[in-house]
């Protein structure tokens, strides 16, 4: 017996020994893997502290076996997830071996406590399991709800649901916030969020086949068909916010996160009042005939414009745009804007704040269509850091009556003689026969109490105070401060000084 208990570790010793000497590992770029599947979801809701594990097999297709450098988790979102994988327990496993067409395991547990602060357990959890073998890394995603909320499409990251309520009223949870996995789609409803609802966009450029071409596009939007209508119903003290399900810190003004809001072609009834709209690539698309009306709402950091428009009509009341990464407001092919009390804070990008045209043209630039141009713009501002933050396109030049209308009145502009000179002179009486009681911001001239800082109020010296005219459905600014009923301020905000 003793004998027999000393030949069994010699033996086991000298086997391994030969196995390391004898065995030519692929290892480095050489190693190919391949993976059952390309993301772990961890789809239960958690109401409490709780734990899943979810498991995939990683594969070595080839003959001879392979050697994985090292496999780890990203550590992306400080959610808790652990592994192992062929006896290796996580954070870290090393020099990891699949042998010539076989596979291995790998289990993945997550731990969340849906009680923590969103930047500590995010909306959704998503993170990284990476294998490292050389130069390569590759990656599987890890997929767990973070928080308790409505998740409305579950992980269908890139996958479209509708909304239909036959023509009646939907309204979104109160009580819990609205995650956006994927994309809405509203018929024949009207969708409405009533003061107080929070809905967050996952985002992201994702593939579906229903887009058509590559397939590829911008992930996380909501989209009104010609029979739905959105509606962002917010109070002055619980307003609406939609904004990236990314809720850390040094997201909250990150633009381009999610594709934002568009109302689809005859889409009609659509109204944001008290509304933030933050992250977006573009806060509002609207397509042909559609409209939308918004109040006492601000849209902000979005990769391109607020609203673009493509011959719609929009109305905007007692609003602030500002740190949009293009245009802050543009009109393709004509269309209707009547703005009031709006503040358009262009900085730090060169783009405009307005951007109206009658026509759109094909890419030849030889067949265009055109369509009437009306805008009416009162008590506003429209600023920004270039020398012109307008930019008027009429295809007729002044030849076609009522083809391109503008009418600004007791406003802050920003122009340059290139703008004055554009289209042989066409608009060389703008301060004249357009802009009325109007001031042209020079680079000089007092306005905002902190760009910096995204405090777009006025300057106790702004040139934009005492410049409005009192418009009695108007009696508050974006704050709920009253305004002077003799000579009220342009722009959103009403100037007290105390």
């Amino acid at each position: 017996m003793k004998f027999f208990y000393l030949f069994v570790p010699v033996f086991l010793l000298l086997t391994v020994v030969a196995c390391d000497v004898d065995t030519d590992f692929v290892t480095g770029n050489a190693v190919q893997l391949r993976f059952s599947q390309d993301t772990l979801t961890f789809d239960t809701v958690f109401t409490s502290r709780g734990s899943a594990t979810r498991s995939l097999k990683v594969y070595n297709k080839g003959d001879e076996p392979v050697m994985i450098d090292r496999i780890t988790v990203a550590g992306e979102t400080g959610v808790n997830y652990t592994f192992n994988v062929d006896g290796f327990q996580g954070p870290e496993a090393r020099d990891v071996i699949i042998w010539g067409g076989d596979s291995i395991f790998v289990f993945v547990e997550v731990e969340v406590d849906p009680t923590e602060p969103t930047n500590i357990s995010p909306f959704i959890a998503e993170d990284l399991l990476l294998f490292e073998t050389g130069d390569v890394q590759e990656g599987v995603v890890l997929l767990a709800f973070g928080q308790n909320a409505n998740y409305v499409n579950g992980f269908n990251r890139g996958q479209f649901f509708r909304i239909t309520c036959d023509n009646g009223v939907a309204t979104l949870p109160q009580d819990l916030p609205t995650v956006i996995y994927g994309s809405m789609f509203i018929d024949s409803c009207v969708v409405q969020a009533l003061p107080g609802t929070r809905i967050y966009f996952h985002g992201g450029v994702q593939r579906n086949d229903q887009v058509g071409g590559n397939g590829f596009f911008n992930d996380g939007f909501i989209f009104t068909q010609p029979d739905g209508s959105l509606q962002l119903l917010g109070t002055l003290e619980d307003p609406v916010i939609l904004r990236t399900d990314r809720l850390e810190e040094n997201f909250l003004d990150d633009p381009a996160k999610y594709r934002g809001l568009i109302l689809g072609p005859g889409s009609r009834n659509n109204r944001l009042e008290h509304t933030q709209l933050l992250n977006a690539i573009i806060g509002i698309t609207l397509d042909s005939l559609a409209e939308v009306s918004i109040e006492n709402s601000t849209i902000a950091y979005s990769g391109g414009p607020a609203i673009s428009a493509y011959q719609s009509r929009v109305t905007v009341d007692n609003s602030l745009f500002h740190s949009n990464f293009g245009n802050a407001i543009q009109f393709v092919k004509g269309g209707t804007l009547n703005m009031r009390h709006t503040t358009v804070a262009n900085y730090g990008v060169d783009a405009s704040a307005l951007v109206l045209t009658n026509f759109t043209c094909d890419d030849s630039g030889n067949n265009c269509l055109a369509a009437n141009m009306t805008a009416n713009i009162r008590n506003s501002i429209l600023s920004g850091s270039r020398g012109s933050e307008l930019i008027f396109l009429d295809i007729f030049e002044g030849s076609e009556l009522d083809a391109f209308n503008v009418d600004i009145n007791n406003s802050v502009v920003r122009t340059d003689q290139g703008f004055l000179d554009a289209q042989s002179g066409l608009f060389s009486d703008f301060y004249t026969a357009i802009c009325d009681n109007c001031l042209n911001l020079e680079f000089s001239d007092p306005m905002f109490i902190d760009i910096s800082a995204d405090d777009y109020q006025l300057d106790s010296l702004s040139i934009a105070r005492d410049l409005g005219r009192f418009l009695p459905d108007l009696p508050l600014d974006l704050l709920g401060v009253d305004r002077d009923t003799d000579t009220p301020d342009a722009g959103a905000f009403e100037r007290v000084d105390l």
